[in-house]
C-alpha cells in the first residue's frame, strides 16, 4: 500500500497535495504534534511496528517534512512529478521509509533531514 505521512504540511498546500495522494490513490496519513515521538515506520503501518505512546523530547518537527512508504521509485517519480504539474511548493524534507530509518521517530528523522539539507545547500 503506497502511504506519505504528512508532518505540518498544511492549508492550501495540503489540499493540493491530498488531491495528487488521491488521484495516484496514495494513502495519506496526517501526523499529530503528538505523534511526532512515535517511530515513523509504526506510524506508516510497518510490520510488527507498534506505537511506543512517546512524545516529543526536542524541539519536534518544526517545518514540512514527507515520509514515503510503500513507493518504489516509479511510485515516488510519479507523485513528484504530479507536484510540479499542480505546481506544488517544493517541500525540501522528504524521506523514503527504510528498515533503517523505520525504527526512528519522527523528530530523529526530521532533524537528520534537516542537516542533510543545511549541509547539500550551505
Amino acid at each position: 500500500m503506497k502511504k506519505i505521512l504528512f508532518y505540518q504540511i498544511k492549508g492550501e498546500k495540503r489540499k493540493q497535495l491530498k488531491k495528487v495522494c488521491t488521484d495516484l490513490s496514495i494513502e495519506i496519513v496526517v501526523v499529530s504534534p503528538a505523534e511526532y515521538g512515535e517511530p515513523v515506520g509504526a506510524l506508516a503501518g510497518f510490520p510488527g511496528m507498534r506505537k511506543q505512546g512517546r512524545g516529543c523530547t526536542g524541539a519536534g518537527v518544526t517545518g514540512e517534512m514527507l515520509v514515503f512508504a510503500g513507493m518504489n521509485d516509479e511510485a515516488l517519480d510519479e507523485f513528484l512529478n504530479a507536484c510540479k504539474a499542480e505546481a506544488i511548493v517544493p517541500i525540501a524534507c522528504k524521506a523514503i521509509l527504510t528498515p533503517h530509518n523505520a525504527g526512528w521517530s519522527g523528530e530523529r528523522l526530521y532533524t537528520e533531514l534537516v542537516k542533510e539539507h543545511q549541509t547539500m545547500h550551505g
